[in-house]
């Protein structure tokens, strides 16, 4: 942040020497590029584990991106890594194609990413899903979820996404 202020010349002239203690604007600017940096980090490791396990089956994706005390908030996942491969995997058939996670938002903020889903189950249902994320050196450390079923009406013009 940088604050400038309005003096007169006659008081400019009278002031002795100070001492500049505020950062500088590159300073704070490469905070918030770090900052940024760190978001966007984030977001990568998340989308990169649903495209991975949801979108392509992978189940190493569970080991490559999630803790392994993960913390669930969702009363359908147990806690722990293995909790989730018990309750995640036996979904998963050899012959289940491969597709792309349909992401319609992501936002971050600080050590959480948000994810809006839209997700078409096999029987051809569609759900919104959001999904929040905390994320710690690298691995998803927490999780919380919340769906809901796309109706066939709505009371209004808008999408769900």
């Amino acid at each position: 942040i940088l604050f400038a202020a309005c003096t007169n010349e006659a008081a400019d002239k009278e002031t002795t020497a100070t001492t500049d203690t505020a950062p500088s604007a590159t300073t704070s600017t490469n905070a918030i590029d770090g900052n940024q940096q760190k978001l966007d980090e984030n977001k990568k490791i998340v989308t990169d584990f649903l495209q991975s396990l949801f979108g392509a089956k992978d189940s190493t994706a569970i080991d490559k991106y999630i803790a392994d005390n993960i913390i669930q908030h969702s009363p359908l996942l147990h806690d722990g890594k293995q909790g989730f491969k018990g309750d995640v995997l036996p979904y998963f058939k050899p012959d289940m194609p491969k597709t792309k996670v349909d992401i319609k938002h992501i936002a971050a903020d600080g050590d959480k990413v948000w994810t809006m889903v839209r997700d078409v189950a096999p029987n051809g249902k569609v759900f919104a899903r959001v999904d929040i994320f905390k994320v710690e050196n690298g691995k998803i450390t927490e999780h919380w979820s919340v769906e809901q079923a796309e109706p066939k009406e709505s009371s209004n013009k808008n999408t769900m996404f």
